[in-house]
């Protein structure tokens, strides 16, 4: 019934889209008005919008209008009347105002040659009306309504220009042609192009805080699992980071660095609402996305603003009355890649037979079996038993269209991702359907979008990292699977078997349901003043039934886990409403807007978990939200609930297109604090200065098409913390102690801070936005600096304390750094490029910490917070090479109670004292990225194109631990690596690694024992991100196969990668959206993917 109505409401819309007349008229009487503002009128009052030349405008005189109802092309008529300018109406209602186009002259005293016919289309197909068409000797003629043109040359005419305002230019050689026919591509200006900023929009040339905005064209054709993958490279203040490339699985997004312990992740706001998220939107809705940089854009959102504000818009149908269906399709293969390999299996035994004889121990193998093991060959390792090749493909439709008071967009998508786990059915899919309605009713307009996402995820049921360090601890002398097909077990795993365990230890299965939308009623009250109201939210459901079944190994005969299986439900709930005020006038060369509003947000969810151990085996099938039996042996409910209450605006001046003022703010209120600490205040102020509106800069206007400079200054906060610490709260839990054999339930409780408050960043940003060369290269530079006030940090208490502690407000950061943009764009008849690079750079250093400093032990490593410092700077001992003989030890510094070797560490001491201890410690970096940039280029060639996507990472330390460093780390792993056989000999004396050494060997506790910066790794790295060759089929054929358009593509994705990292992914991270991870990288995640595709575009 609900399918039914809203399909019911979706036809009305479009019957309404097509039924509506092109026809518009204007009302208005002034003694005296410029051509400026009657433009603006007719803007208003319509939905046409005037594009024309800042020269023109000074050109048209102003005079009287007495418009009554009159059709706005009547009325444009008689105000341009006796100038030389006319005006054009294109497909899209846009209005171009131009200078009238001069007779055909032809001279009859020089031969003609021939007649030149043809149409000139735009890129939809469409024909477009009062294109000019120029011969090279200054003849002139227009195209009619069909797009049709017809000219008479020369004998020495060699070309033909077609121009036609906003659209790129095009010339054409003729080559003795009588027919000519081509597609002009749209272009808007650069100056003109809208920005979606917060709750609202502006011109690019109004624009003076730091926002990058990306199109969907930079999203398009690539294979990515959801928006913030696809963001990648677009924008120099986006980090995005990506903790593994499981189906499902997120990526850590942040904006220009690390500015708080806590959560680092930006503020998402969907189609002006908050509460949307990110990962279960459709890469192919999208629009646009604004990323507000500095306090002068964000301020506007206050105590959320402070990492930014992440701005999608999502598409819209378009008003020029057509009907325009799209197919895009993307299918490949995910190949995965383990950037370490084993060494052979004879190689491993020798391996180890030497790291005992370097401890004075016996062999481990014996002769016989190491050439056993060489004449029979290894094994499948592990790791490449249970990986596998895995397919994935996405598929969208979309349908769009309207009239000059209707549009819709209505697109359904599919993406399906399957596991490169070998297993029962693994993998992510992800359904989408979206309506976007909009209906102009005279001043009131009503738009409303609405979006499902759900998402299915089949897990298996471990750790991945478990099952993937395991797999890979394992020498290729041993088999996985015996001729029976039973799961062996061996020296290494000698309780079970990753392949058994995803084969047939069960599953999780993850059901996610999201309904996302919002109903927007907007009233025009007169030319100067419009009222907005929002309502809108999202409404989630999300479940989890998860079995965890019994496997028999052989020949142990040890099974695995118990059977159980766990039932968890949440649901969520958040409503937004606002209420907002806009007012816009232009009085003569002063243009002021401004912005006023409230707005009410509430946040609430409910979760309940159940969970049951069985002896049976066969349980039967999972029913939602409900566990098969009621008998729980643990269960417990979970509710939450906060709000916040807002009044927010924004007051923008312009003067003369040349100086810029603006002044945001936010006054917010929010549930999470005491009433002391509830509300903040968030303002901020921009400027700006066009240089290039100067009267002195006409003459350089070839050279410098546009230089701005801005300036901003503001208050942000940050509201990310749990809810009601500033109260005492209870909880209880079962089995909290035994009482004759008996569980008791117990209660527990959370302290209160009463004084805990916001958390304020006062951020300054200046910036340049410069173009040259006719607009065809554009430079966008930012320098920023934010200090953050009052930093949440969790307090660290012993165990014995029973329970935790709430946030509190100790600590101050400063965050700077810069940002560079340089794009290049040349488009011609028949080869056009574009290239883009972005470069961006921060760093932090806490300015103050209560207590001074804090270490945390991560195994060999230490993670340091203390004043004057970055965040989470690695601390250990410094290397000087290796002991390379026994007098070089009898006069060096060694720790205390170790008889180390020739081929052991040898470290700096630091204060002289002979011994090698705590206080020699050296801080070094720390493993967030620095020097990120992007690199796109894009090449046509007559139907041919290529795209490519550059990535990367200029400077990053990465701690890596565990195996992948020591060489049969702690027994517990019993292989070694290639990259590890760079390990000291004598004549091997300047190796990678120490000597080889036995577990608990003194070699072995000097060498591995110490955290030292042995465990750090350089991680920048270069990546070919993506990689697409296409073709689209000429315009005449695909219109006879029934289309306006078909493109044909290839896209790969982590095709390359340059890194002085050989042996582990270094794009991969350990760390999530706080900054309280180790950030130790130990390579146990899921594989790296590299995908090869095939694409289609296909319009209608």
């Amino acid at each position: 019934m609900v399918i039914k109505m809203v399909m019911l409401i979706l036809l009305t819309f479009i019957i309404q889209a097509n039924a509506k007349s092109s026809a518009q008229t204007i009302t208005i009487h002034k003694p005296l008005i410029t051509a400026e503002q009657f433009f603006l009128e007719i803007q208003k009052q319509s939905p046409y919008h005037v594009l024309c030349d800042a020269t023109v405008l000074k050109q048209i005189p102003a005079r009287k209008v007495d418009f009554e109802d009159t059709p706005i092309l009547e009325a444009l008529n008689a105000y341009l009347g006796d100038t030389p300018y006319g005006h054009q109406l294109n497909s899209n209602n846009t209005i171009i105002i131009k200078e009238k186009p001069s007779p055909i002259k032809l001279n009859n005293k020089q031969p003609i040659q021939q007649a030149i016919t043809g149409r000139v289309l735009d890129d939809a197909g469409e024909p477009l009306v009062g294109v000019t068409v120029r011969v090279d000797n200054g003849q002139t003629v227009t195209t009619n309504q069909q797009g049709d043109f017809s000219i008479t040359i020369s004998n020495n005419s060699k070309t033909l220009t077609f121009s036609y305002l906003g659209y790129k230019a095009q010339q054409v050689s003729i080559n003795g042609r009588s027919v000519i026919n081509i597609t002009l591509d749209f272009e808007s200006s650069d100056l003109e192009e809208v920005i979606v900023v917060g709750y609202g929009t502006q011109l690019r040339k109004d624009v003076v805080g730091a926002v990058d905005q990306v199109s969907s064209r930079a999203l398009e054709g690539r294979p990515v699992t959801n928006v913030t993958q696809a963001l990648q490279g677009a924008s120099p203040s986006l980090v995005i980071q990506q903790p593994n490339s499981e189906p499902g699985g997120g990526l850590n997004l942040n904006i220009r660095g690390i500015s708080t312990l806590g959560n680092n992740s930006p503020l998402v706001v969907i189609d002006g609402i908050v509460g949307g998220d990110i990962n279960l939107l459709n890469p192919a809705d999208i629009a646009s996305v604004s990323v507000l940089k500095d306090a002068g854009s964000a301020a506007i959102y206050g105590s959320r603003a402070n990492n930014g504000v992440v701005l999608i818009t999502t598409k819209q149908g378009n008003k020029d009355g057509r009907n325009v269906l799209t197919y895009n399709g993307l299918a490949g293969i995910n190949t995965p890649k383990m950037f370490f390999n084993p060494v052979r299996g004879y190689e491993n035994a020798i391996l180890r037979n030497q790291s005992a004889l370097n401890a004075g121990l016996q062999p481990v193998f014996s002769p016989e079996q190491i050439r056993t093991f060489q004449n029979d060959g290894d094994e499948e390792w592990f790791v490449n038993s249970i990986i596998q090749n895995a397919w994935q493909q996405n598929h969208n439709l979309s349908l769009s269209g309207g009239s000059s008071n209707s549009t819709y967009h209505v697109s359904a998508g599919l993406f399906d991702q399957r596991s490169n786990f070998v297993g029962p059915d693994y993998g992510a899919r992800r359904y989408n359907f979206r309506i976007n309605l909009s209906n102009d009713y005279g001043r009131l307009n009503l738009s409303t979008q609405l979006a499902y996402a759900r998402n299915d995820n089949k897990d298996h049921s471990g750790s991945t990292q478990t099952l993937m360090v395991d797999a890979a601890r394992v020498p290729v002398i041993y088999p996985i699977k015996d001729e029976q097909g039973r799961y062996l077990t061996n020296d290494v795993l000698s309780e079970f078997n990753p392949l058994g365990i995803l084969e047939q230890g069960g599953f999780r299965q993850y059901t996610d349901d999201n309904l996302f939308g919002n109903i927007q009623a907007t009233f025009q009250v007169n030319d100067f003043l419009k009222l907005r109201g929002v309502f809108g939210g999202s409404l989630k459901a999300n479940n989890q039934y998860a079995r965890t079944m019994q496997v028999d190994y052989y020949p142990s005969g040890v099974s695995g886990p118990d059977r159980n299986t766990n039932d968890i439900a949440y649901k969520s709930l958040e409503l937004n409403t606002q209420f907002i005020a806009e007012f816009s006038k232009q009085f003569q060369q002063h243009s002021v807007n401004a912005l006023v509003g409230v707005s009410n947000e509430n946040f609430g969810s409910r979760q309940s978990a159940i969970f049951r151990r069985y002896t049976d085996n066969e349980l039967g099938t999972p029913i939602s939200e409900t566990v098969i039996s009621t008998d729980s042996e643990n269960s417990n409910q979970t509710a939450t609930e906060n709000s916040l209450n807002s009044l927010f605006g924004r007051a923008s001046y312009s003067y003369l297109d040349r100086y810029y003022a603006e002044f945001n703010f936010r006054y917010d209120g929010s549930s999470k604090f005491s009433k002391t600490n509830r509300w903040g205040f968030f303002p901020s102020l921009s400027a700006g200065y066009r240089l290039s509106n100067e009267s002195f800069m006409e003459a350089y206007r070839e050279q410098f098409g546009d230089i701005k400079l801005r300036a901003s200054y503001g208050i942000v906060g940050n509201q990310n913390v749990g809810n009601f610490q500033y109260q005492t709260t209870y909880f209880t839990f079962e089995n909290a102690y035994g009482f004759n054999n008996i569980g008791v339930s117990g209660t527990g409780y959370n302290f209160a801070n009463p004084d805990l408050r916001w958390e304020r960043a006062a951020t300054f940003n200046f910036g340049a936005d410069l173009s040259f060369l006719n607009n065809k290269l554009t430079v966008s530079a930012d320098y920023f600096s934010k200090v953050t006030r009052d930093i949440l940090v969790p307090p660290q208490v012993p165990l014995v304390f029973g329970t935790g502690l709430p946030d509190f407000n100790a600590g101050r950061v400063r965050n700077q750094g810069w940002e560079l943009t340089v794009s290049y764009n040349h488009q011609g008849e028949k080869f056009g490029h574009f290239i883009t690079a972005n470069v961006g750079d921060s760093k932090n250093k806490v300015l103050y910490f209560e207590g001074n400093e804090r270490l945390t032990g991560v195994e060999e490593l230490q993670i340091l917070l203390k004043e004057g410092f970055p965040f989470n700077s690695y601390v250990g001992l410094k290397r000087d090479g290796y002991f390379q003989n026994i007098d070089e030890i009898a006069n060096a510094a060694t720790p205390p109670g170790l008889n180390v070797q020739p081929g052991d560490n040898r470290y700096v001491d630091v204060n002289g004292d002979g011994v090698i201890d705590n206080n020699d410690l050296f801080v070094f970096g720390n493993p967030f990225p620095r020097l990120n940039y992007g690199l796109q280029y894009n090449v046509t060639f007559k139907g041919f194109d290529l795209n490519v996507l550059l990535q990367g990472v200029g400077k990053r330390t990465m701690m890596v631990r565990g195996e992948l460093v020591e060489p049969f780390h702690f027994n517990y792993g019993l292989t070694m690596y290639e990259h590890q056989l760079d390990y000291w000999t004598p004549v091997n004396p300047d190796a990678r690694y120490p000597q080889l050494s036995a577990n608990n060997s003194n070699s072995n506790i000097n060498n591995f024992r110490r955290g030292s910066d042995m465990y750090l790794y350089n991680a920048a790295y270069l990546r070919l991100k993506n990689l697409q060759v296409g073709y689209t089929l000429p315009q005449d054929v695909s219109r006879k196969l029934g289309m306006q358009k078909l493109r044909a593509y290839l896209s790969g994705q982590n095709l390359f990668t340059l890194s002085g990292m050989k042996f582990l992914d270094p794009e991969i991270t350990e760390f999530n959206s706080s900054m309280d991870n180790s950030g130790a990288n130990s390579g146990r995640a899921y594989p790296t993917l590299i995908y090869y595709g095939f694409g289609l575009d296909i319009t209608f």
